[in-house]
């Protein structure tokens, strides 16, 4: 079979995921965005890079950090491809996205040529009151995945004029197309701000704090591990 030369530089080229987010709790939405979006962007690993003190949400609902680092290793465990990752503590101090970007970049710049963040269609909403955020659009590849019952419209109502030239809105395509269009802007080699919608499961982790604050079953919500985990430590019983 006869590989173009385009095809050659996808396949030497290493991709690495690094999914942002609260995890607070990790669960079985996010499980699924991860695989799904390591398949379609042939990332070899992708790292969940919890955050330390979220800028944008209120600090007294989000349990301590060592917890919610403990609940991503207890779900990636059977999964070696999926890293967690503590970047925002390693030093320097990262408390801002484009930060713990440059340091992960810095961290596997001998192994990855190419670095996708990764995170919720709603964080979309937020992007203009993102420190540094031109540049971060800039630096970087960013996907955002939609999540059900969470639908952002036109992105250029969220997004810098700049950057609108570089977004590839692929939520409305077919499975093939999809590939096919993600293959073509990875040979480019600009940097691209991707929508997609990847059929995610209608799981929130405000939906299973609120269960779990009313003493309900969250069987099938969050892996295994981390629903015992939760239990054992009673971590969102009186929240």
């Amino acid at each position: 079979m006869d590989v173009s030369s385009e095809e050659i530089g996808l396949l030497q080229e290493t991709r690495l995921g690094a999914f942002g987010g609260t995890f607070n709790p990790i669960h079985i939405g996010h499980i699924h965005v991860a695989r799904r979006i390591q398949r379609l962007f042939g990332l070899s690993q992708v790292h969940f890079v919890v955050a330390a003190t979220p800028p944008h949400k209120p600090p007294e609902r989000i349990v301590p950090l060592i917890h919610r680092y403990a609940m991503i290793s207890l779900a990636l465990s059977g999964t070696p491809a999926f890293v967690p990752s503590l970047l925002e503590l390693e030093p320097p101090a990262s408390p801002f996205s484009i930060h713990t970007l440059r340091k992960l970049s810095r961290k596997v710049a001998a192994r990855a040529s190419c670095v996708y963040f990764i995170g919720g269609g709603d964080s979309l909403r937020d992007v203009r009151t993102w420190h540094e955020s031109e540049q971060l659009l800039a630096a970087f590849n960013f996907i955002f995945v939609m999540r059900p019952g969470a639908e952002v419209g036109d992105p250029s109502q969220f997004l810098p004029s700049g950057v609108m030239d570089r977004v590839i809105d692929l939520r409305h395509g077919a499975s093939g197309s999809v590939r096919r269009s993600i293959r073509r802007s990875q040979a480019d080699k600009r940097r691209h701000i991707y929508l997609l919608d990847v059929g995610a499961p209608d799981i929130s982790a405000s939906v299973v704090r609120l269960r779990l604050a009313a003493r309900r079953n969250i069987d099938g919500l969050v892996p295994t591990p981390v629903q015992e985990y939760i239990k054992k430590l009673q971590l969102y019983g009186d929240r």
